[in-house]
């Protein structure tokens, strides 16, 4: 007979007792206590359903061949599926391990889908789990595989036997090198005593913080120090109007459903636009402008999340029909044969351990075609001037000390481009932005006023990992040909509240 959802219950009532189903049960990973009914047939009805909800009728079939092979051939006329065993790999530097409760499983699902649209691989029962694999099989491929575990801390993962038992093979592991235990303290609980020994990642009053302050640890850089009130406090004068023990307030914050980008609001007002003294090459006269409120991204678009529109479009992007970029080579410009923005030095080069880097080798209409498939759009160089300076007339994001090593990525301090955020609370902008000053040149929407008439190029701003210090003033501009690729020049979206897609 077929393996229909009659036959598998037919099956499971003859050949399986009540504490064989409850064992069964804890093979898939699921919690036999939760399926409706209080008979063994009620429960293996409901097991049915469920796993064909979810699609996983093909691990039932792969488990009870596995558990019963005889039975299986003789009822079902057939060899019993042969289970997928997984190669072992070695431990995934960029894989992350969330252990939870079932009552979690929609925070935890959440958590992972924005790790996996930073570009993070993700274990995470049951969907990790491979037919015919037994639960404890798949949990230690997991454990073996992932370099980070991380644990959402609720009342209900503490009383949670397989929660539990994960757990403390992870802070095993943690003490050998092997893996890094970060719990998140989703909901109030008393975990184990073991557990609080650990610094969490606080995920309880505001998701979006949580989530910055989690990239942070799995990028290895300092979270920023956001506190309750929304409020930052800047300890360390630097000459700006935002002096030793002054508060830098946050303006609102959000998280772009489509793209994962995290944007913030600049609100309504003047500012000060341009230079009391411009170079005239490079910068316009100082002059007070009004702008609406508008919202810009708080980090370039990274390599992980230009990867997800790429996936999404099947885009090419310019390079990849023209053939080459502009690369640094340290002291002059090389054109690159095969260089664009997942081989940014040329064919030989990856961005794999990379992901989490500004896109660089992107043109103008690469930048765009990212914009418009996200429902935002490039900043113009005015909203990217405001956001950088404030309204205060400063020089830098961070005030008028000249650029340090704590500010920014520039003089080929690094060598290439580092994380977003790397420099963050130092080096951010009044309205807490971050890598508005070097690490990439960034695209903006507007054209390049020239005296001689109408412009063919558009304005980059902000300096990068290459450029000199002069470079990184806020009212520093640069043309560029919009057809152009270089490996010093990303972007970063723009959008304002009656946008499509925002």
């Amino acid at each position: 007979m077929s393996e229909d959802r009659n036959s598998l219950l037919q099956f499971l009532a003859r050949h399986y007792t009540l504490d064989e189903l409850k064992t069964l049960c804890f093979k898939l990973f699921i919690d036999f206590e939760n399926l409706p009914g209080d008979t063994k047939v009620a429960k293996a009805r409901e097991l049915i359903l469920h796993l064909e909800r979810t699609k996983r009728l093909d691990d039932l079939s792969a488990v009870l061949g596995r558990d019963k092979p005889v039975v299986y051939r003789r009822d079902f006329e057939k060899d019993p599926p042969v289970p997928r065993i997984p190669t072992r790999r070695n431990r995934d530097m960029n894989q992350v391990f969330i252990s939870h409760a079932h009552e979690d499983e929609a925070f935890a699902r959440r958590i992972a889908a924005d790790l996996q649209a930073e570009g993070w691989s993700v274990w995470m029962a049951p969907d990790s789990i491979l037919p015919g694999e037994t639960w404890v099989e798949a949990i230690n491929r997991g454990l073996e595989e992932s370099s980070y575990y991380l644990l959402v801390q609720t009342p209900a993962a503490a009383s949670s036997p397989w929660v539990v038992t994960e757990t403390n093979v992870a802070i095993h592991l943690e003490h050998q090198r092997a893996m890094r235990f970060i719990p998140l303290d989703v909901a109030p609980s008393r975990p184990p005593p073991l557990w609080t020994a650990y610094q969490n990642v606080p995920f309880r009053d505001n998701y979006l913080r949580g989530l910055e302050h989690l990239l942070a640890r799995l990028n290895g850089r300092p979270p920023r120090p956001w506190p309750a009130n929304g409020s930052l406090i800047d300890n360390q004068a630097n000459g700006s109007k935002n002096g030793a023990g002054e508060a830098k307030h946050f303006s609102d914050r959000q998280l772009h459903e489509h793209s994962r980008a995290e944007l913030v609001r600049v609100p309504a007002g003047n500012f000060l636009f341009g230079a009391a003294n411009p170079d005239p090459e490079h910068e316009v006269r100082q002059r007070a402008i009004h702008l609406h409120e508008f919202w810009i991204g708080c980090n370039p678009v990274t390599n992980a999340q230009f990867a997800r529109f790429v996936e999404a479009t099947r885009y090419r992007t310019t390079a990849e029909d023209t053939g080459f970029s502009r690369v640094w080579a340290g002291d002059c410009w090389v054109e690159v044969e095969q260089a664009y923005w997942q081989r940014p030095e040329g064919p030989r080069s990856k961005i794999d351990d990379r992901l989490h880097h500004p896109v660089v080798c992107v043109s103008w209409f690469d930048a765009q075609a990212y914009c418009e498939w996200a429902g935002l759009r490039l900043p113009a160089e005015k909203e990217w001037e405001k956001a950088a300076r404030g309204v205060d007339g400063r020089t830098y994001p961070w005030g008028n000390e000249h650029p340090r090593p704590k500010h920014a990525n520039f003089d080929m301090r690094h060598g290439r481009t580092t994380p977003p955020g790397q420099f963050s609370p130092a080096g951010d902008s009044p309205f807490g932005v971050s890598d508005l000053a070097g690490n990439v040149w960034e695209w903006t929407s507007s054209w390049f006023d020239t005296r001689g008439g109408i412009s063919r190029t558009r304005v980059v701003r902000g300096g990068a990992w290459s450029s000199e210090a002069i470079n990184l003033c806020s009212t520093y501009r640069l043309d560029v040909d919009p057809m152009l690729r270089f490996n010093t020049v990303g972007f970063r979206v723009a959008a304002h509240l009656g946008d499509p897609g925002f």
